[in-house]
């Protein structure tokens, strides 16, 4: 009989955690279909977010669920969260690049102080 070839443990350790991301990149992509005036950069940019929001808020809204879950969280719900997070957080794109346009145009409108009463001077 020939003779498995068994995978290196720390490739093997890689690829399960990057599989753990595979809801959160689902729901990234799948999002791209809500999302219509996007140029190709700024489609890998929402796929970036979508990632990285299932990265690191998915885990945190899924630990504050499973304070409330009863028993032990299976592993299906955490990654529902995961992917509902990521399928939502594209939904932040549009406003956050509208924004980031503005800012761009004049960044010291961060720093700008008003004393006195707010409005129209009369």
């Amino acid at each position: 009989m020939a003779d498995l070839i068994q995978p290196d443990p720390p490739l093997a350790a890689a690829a399960a955690k990057l599989l753990t991301f595979a809801p959160g990149f689902a729901g990234a992509v799948l999002s791209l279909a809500f999302v219509e005036a996007l140029t190709a950069r700024g489609r890998v940019v929402a796929v970036m977010v979508g990632l990285a929001s299932a990265a690191f808020i998915a885990p945190a809204l899924a630990d504050g669920a499973d304070l409330f879950w009863p028993g032990v969280m299976p592993e299906s719900v955490r990654s529902m969260i995961q992917f509902v997070i990521a399928l939502c957080a594209m939904g932040c794109i549009p406003p956050l690049l509208g924004w980031l346009k503005k800012v761009a145009g004049d960044p010291l409108s961060l720093l700008k102080v008003r004393f006195g009463p707010q409005g129209e001077p009369k």
